[in-house]
């Protein structure tokens, strides 16, 4: 007789209560995570400064008589002169952290670059910088050729102003005003004795020529009282004379929508080389920033980190800098270009003949 035992039936599965703490930490945990992903996405307060292009600038400089003027002894375009520029965009959060770990980019906060003006009035401000540059690096190269340019004042142009001050209701950086309680404003010193003749909580009329295509306005601007001076009137705004100049020849640069003053020291040489014989470059590419004012001296301009890596992609073989940025564009450079700092036009030319360009002609008045 077999022994027969009863089949074993396995226990039953007791399912294990939800944790609660589960239902309060998971929520939470989610909207975290919505949070960081947002931000990560998003466009953050901050500006990521790039590399940028660097462009030939002897093609974009166009050179005419004009109407019983000078003909100038143009030469054809050389592409070996390069201005170089810095890219400038608003990252995401995730982008901005990326762009930190990069030698050749800075994350900075937006009102470093923008002063606190809008993108609108930001661009249009750095486009006058250029058209001034522009005229800056004409005037310069023509008298360096031996022209004659006319240089006459023709107003007083908002460089800063201060936004707690009833003017930044009225003007922009680079508005000019152009009048004063119905007098002619030409100069700095014109608008600053206008200002001088009132006394704080009195009201100045303003003509202004805003930058652009926009027509002139006028309005009325409360004065406050100086803190450096008591019982004084101020405006609150720094101010610089706007020249407005006759050029014995046309000379047109095509800058594109690029903005800023950085291309002016490349501008003036580029000129220089269409319009005199021989060439200043030499046989290698070289890369060129910094100011020009007119007196021929070379200032800074920010960006050198990002320039010199745009230089280096270029192929140039030198990059001339202004003095200030010297240190540092060696350091961005690592030994893969020739860095030369300058403080004048006269000391730029020097170097581009030290690295085999032709040296400039001696100077003559042009014949008509």
């Amino acid at each position: 007789m077999n022994d027969t035992h009863p089949t074993s039936s396995p226990a039953p599965v007791r399912s294990l209560p939800t944790s609660r703490l589960w239902w309060f930490t998971g929520p939470v945990l989610l909207l975290l995570l919505a949070g960081v992903l947002t931000v990560a996405v998003r466009p953050v307060p901050y500006l990521a400064l790039i590399p940028g292009s660097a462009r030939s600038v002897e093609p974009l400089v166009t050179v005419t008589p004009k109407d019983g003027g000078p003909v100038p002894d143009e030469e054809a375009p050389d592409d070996g002169l390069l201005f170089v520029t810095v890219s400038v965009r608003r990252p995401s959060g995730i982008e901005a952290l990326w762009r930190l770990t990069n030698d050749t980019d800075q994350v900075v906060p937006e009102k470093t670059i923008t002063g606190g003006q809008s993108r609108e009035e930001n661009t249009r401000f750095n486009l006058q910088l250029m058209t001034d540059s522009k005229d800056k690096a004409t005037k310069v190269a023509l008298e360096r050729a031996g022209y004659e340019v006319e240089v006459r004042p023709s107003g007083a142009v908002v460089v800063d102003l201060d936004p707690t001050y009833p003017v930044a209701e009225a003007v922009r950086p680079g508005d000019t005003i152009v009048g004063a309680d119905g007098e002619v404003v030409r100069t700095s010193t014109d608008l600053k004795d206008a200002i001088a003749a009132h006394r704080p909580g009195d009201e100045i009329e303003l003509r202004i020529e805003p930058f652009g295509p926009s027509e002139p306005r006028t309005a009325r601007v409360e004065l406050r009282e100086n803190p450096d001076k008591p019982g004084a009137a101020q405006l609150g705004v720094s101010l610089d004379d706007r020249p407005d100049y006759t050029f014995p020849i046309e000379v047109e640069i095509d800058s594109g929508q690029v903005g800023g003053p950085s291309a002016g020291l490349a501008f003036t040489l580029a000129i220089l080389d269409r319009i005199t014989p021989g060439d200043l470059t030499g046989p290698d590419p070289v890369a060129v920033t910094g100011t020009i004012e007119l007196d021929g001296s070379v200032g800074p301009v920010g960006g050198v980190l990002q320039k010199t890596e745009a230089a280096v992609r270029a192929g140039a073989k030198l990059f001339i800098v202004p003095t200030q940025e010297y240190e540092d564009a060696v350091r961005a450079a690592r030994g893969r270009l020739e860095v030369r700092q300058v403080t004048t036009l006269d000391e730029a030319l020097a170097v581009l003949e030290d690295h085999g360009g032709d040296p400039l002609p001696a100077t003559e008045p042009p014949t008509g």
